[in-house]
């Protein structure tokens, strides 16, 4: 059986030794056995728990829901249950495809936001989601949905029988895109003023308003949500081949 240190672990995949010892105590591999010198030695085990790990981690925008599917896999490969990791790998791949799906909508809102062109609404026009509704559609807590109104990104003047906030089209659509500006990175502050200059009529000054210097064009941060997740999605797809080879060790 072929052996490896951390220092040759880690090499495979050009990360720093430390990162491997950093996998093993979060419990995203197998912990390792010592050598008579007291040395960690890692096994073909290793090398491909760490692929997994390598298909998870670096990537942007990905949000708590798809941070902890990811948690949930690496942990199954941890304790040598590839079964349901290779379980949890499949779920995995479908969150981060519902995610993408929102970025796609979301984008095509930004375009239309940036260059004056009425948008396709989310929601039929009569439909209206509770913020628990709203919550769950992006995959964040309805404590997020209320800071968004404390802090007056968005309003909502209807109320429903028991007296919860409603939502409309035009209002999900405003959501959509705070919603990808936090993922993005962007501060509320930085949001709000965006948003108050955009409503005052001064589009040409809207990422001014943002105030990061990373995007020239408010209309890239849609592209690059989306080509981040893409990669990561197609990084997803290789673990369960992953998953297949563990069974044979």
């Amino acid at each position: 059986m072929e052996k490896y240190t951390s220092s040759e672990l880690a090499n495979l995949y050009q990360i720093h030794p430390n990162t491997i010892r950093l996998y093993e105590r979060l419990g995203y591999i197998t912990p390792s056995k010592r050598s008579a010198n007291n040395y960690r030695v890692f096994t073909k085990l290793h090398v491909l728990q760490v692929k997994i790990c390598r298909c998870i981690f670096g990537y942007p925008f990905t949000n708590k829901t798809i941070r902890n599917a990811g948690n949930e896999v690496m942990w199954a490969s941890s304790k040598q249950d590839f079964r349901t990791g290779k379980q949890n790998a499949k779920q995995y791949i479908q969150i981060i495809e519902q995610e993408l799906d929102i970025a796609t909508k979301t984008t095509s809102l930004l375009y239309g936001w940036a260059n004056e062109v009425k948008p396709k609404q989310f929601l039929a026009g009569g439909d209206y989601l509770s913020r628990k509704e709203v919550a769950a559609y992006f995959n964040t807590t309805v404590e997020s949905v209320r800071n968004w109104e404390r802090n007056r990104l968005i309003y909502s003047v209807r109320e429903g029988e028991k007296g919860e906030r409603l939502y409309s089209s035009s209002d999900f659509n405003r959501i959509s895109i705070i919603y990808m500006l936090i993922q993005a990175g962007f501060s509320i502050a930085s949001i709000q003023r965006s948003l108050v200059t955009y409503e005052n009529g001064y589009k040409n000054e809207i990422i001014t308003a943002l105030n990061h210097p990373k995007y020239e064009e408010l209309t890239s941060v849609g592209d690059r949500w989306i080509y981040e997740l893409t990669r990561l999605k197609q990084a997803a797809k290789a673990i369960p081949s992953i998953f297949e080879e563990l069974m044979t060790l």
